[in-house]
């Protein structure tokens, strides 16, 4: 089996890079804790460390998750003023047939009736030329 393809094959179709973030930000995490740890210093000195270096990685993901928020309301927004915009478009559209096809329609009556008009005339001039005949 190529594997080297299939990975290839595999990393061509993730895009999503939100896994490799979340497993960054936690070797990080892991990295500090250990680092600190194992730095000399009091019990006090490193719970203080450990707990400010937890809270600063709280506020880091707190703020990656208000980020991921926004872009995907802003690309919610955008999605919906798009739909919005096309619906309009065909609503137009729509408008404009139905007023081309009741202006077909006035133009067939119209059209019916001339012809009707120019029978009854037509008939009539017949008509009195056989009695003049």
């Amino acid at each position: 089996m190529n594997y080297r393809k299939l990975l290839n094959d595999h990393l061509d179709r993730n895009t999503d890079k939100t896994p490799v973030l979340v497993a960054l930000l936690a070797g990080l995490a892991v990295g500090a804790a250990l680092g600190v740890l194992f730095a000399p210093g009091s019990g006090s000195e490193t719970r203080d460390l450990i707990a400010d270096k937890s809270k600063d990685l709280t506020d880091s993901a707190k703020e990656k998750l208000s980020s991921y928020k926004e872009k995907i309301k802003n690309s919610a927004d955008h999605l919906a003023d798009t739909a919005k915009d096309k619906f309009q478009g065909y609503k137009e559209r729509a408008q404009d047939a139905a007023e081309d096809l009741k202006d077909a329609k006035d133009n067939a009556v119209d059209h019916a009736k001339s012809a009707a008009k120019d029978l009854k005339n037509d008939a009539s001039d017949a008509k009195d030329a056989v009695k003049n005949a």
